[in-house]
This record gives structure tokens, C-alpha cells and sequence, in this order.
């Protein structure tokens, strides 16, 4: 692989997004959407579950299949980012999905009724997808041309050494935080659940990074297009 220039990226991710992304991810999300397609899609009355996961399982069959031909690749740089951009869209849904089923378990089999009807759901969902959302709109602030590398305090432990004190207090807050919220779970019994809502929620503020910096890639590529080749 050869990447001719650096070329900016958002917080919270080390690198940037590469083609050789489409090599890998869509092997390894395809048996997971397929698998929730027929499990978690079987009997679904209203169908959402089911146009979800057979989207995103055509969406990995067709980005392995096209992964397959490096001169594709090549040959369509903007387009493979596109593809790795709805991959990592699959990534999202799957595993949001998955922690949505520790929020809402109830000892009893699923159904996708079942998940439709519970309190839980909407508690869960609408959080998670305004998260999603908003987080998306701030990754893609960054790669404004007039925002690209301005110093803003969610990416300036990335960039810039600060003061260690600062970092050393706020590590140990989220610490108590983090030890206060399992002694809640446990206690509670609802430690699933609350597990859960975290694990769900940490998807839906991270990927987003990798989301928009895949959509960034697309467009760059076309102004340079020498800058990355398998």
C-alpha cells in the first residue's frame, strides 16, 4: 500500500481511515448481520429489524465482493471509501443492537414483538441514535477547511500536551465514576442492562469518527488522487 501525503483526520482516531479497510471488515461483519437477518429478523411483524440487517448484509456482501479485485479498488478509490463509510455503519447497527438486546433481556426467549413492545426499546434507542446524530455533525465540523487543525478542547489531549494534573483528575473522576456505576449494577441486579446502555452508548459516540473521516477519505481522494493505492 502506498500513501504518497498525510492527510488531516478528526479527534479521537489515531490514523486515518484506509482502502485496505474493505479488505477486512465485511468478512468479518458479514456472518453477524446475516446471523441477526434470520435470528433476530424471524417473525418481525413491522419489519424494521429485518430491512435493517438485510441492508447491512448486502451492504458487506457487496464490499467483500468488490474487496476481492484490487485494480477495482484502485481504480475507485471515492467509491471503496463510500463502501467502507456504510461498513462501518454496519459495525454501528450490529453491535448497538446486540448491547440493545442486554438492555432489554428479560430471562425469557426473544421474539422480535417481544422487542418491539418493552419500555426499554424507546428508553434505549432514542438516546442512542441522537447520540449517534449529534456526534456525526461534530466529527464532520472538524473537516470544515476553516476548523482543520484548530485546537478545540475535546481534540487538545490529542494534539497538545496539557497540564498532567488536569488529565490525572479527570482519569480518576471517570474511575470513581466507573466504580460507583458497577457497585450501582451489581447491587441493583440490573448490571446487563447498565452494561448495556454504556457499551451501546460508546459506539454511537466513537464510530461516528470513523464514519465521517471514511466520507472525508472519499473526497480527497478525488483532489488527490495519488495520495493512497493498494
Amino acid at each position: 500500500m502506498n500513501q504518497a501525503v498525510d492527510r488531516y483526520h478528526g479527534p479521537l482516531i489515531t490514523n486515518e481511515v484506509s482502502l485496505g479497510y474493505i479488505k477486512f471488515f465485511p468478512w468479518l461483519m458479514l456472518p453477524f448481520t446475516a446471523f441477526l437477518y434470520f435470528v433476530a429478523g424471524h417473525d418481525d411483524p413491522i419489519g424494521i429489524i429485518k430491512v435493517l440487517f438485510l441492508s447491512a448484509t448486502i451492504i458487506n456482501i457487496a464490499s467483500l465482493l468488490f474487496g476481492l479485485f484490487t485494480p477495482l479498488i484502485n481504480r475507485f478509490k471515492s467509491f471503496t471509501y463510500i463502501l467502507v463509510a456504510l461498513v462501518v455503519w454496519t459495525v454501528t447497527l450490529t453491535f448497538t443492537f446486540i448491547f440493545l438486546l442486554m438492555v432489554t433481556d428479560d430471562k425469557t426467549p426473544f421474539s422480535a414483538l417481544k422487542l418491539y413492545e418493552s419500555k426499554l426499546t424507546l428508553f434505549y434507542v432514542i438516546p442512542i441514535v441522537l447520540l449517534f446524530v449529534v456526534m456525526t455533525v461534530i466529527y464532520a465540523l472538524y473537516y470544515l477547511p476553516q476548523n482543520q487543525g484548530k485546537i478545540w478542547k475535546i481534540n487538545r489531549w490529542e494534539t497538545y500536551e496539557v497540564n498532567s494534573k488536569k488529565k490525572e483528575l479527570l482519569f480518576n473522576i471517570a474511575k470513581v465514576l466507573g466504580f460507583i456505576l458497577l457497585v450501582i449494577a451489581v447491587i441493583t441486579d440490573y448490571i446487563q442492562m447498565i452494561f448495556g446502555f454504556f457499551f451501546g452508548a460508546l459506539m454511537a459516540f466513537a464510530f461516528p469518527a470513523v464514519l465521517v473521516d471514511a466520507i472525508y477519505a472519499a473526497i480527497y481522494i478525488k483532489d488527490h488522487p495519488d495520495y493512497e493505492e493498494l
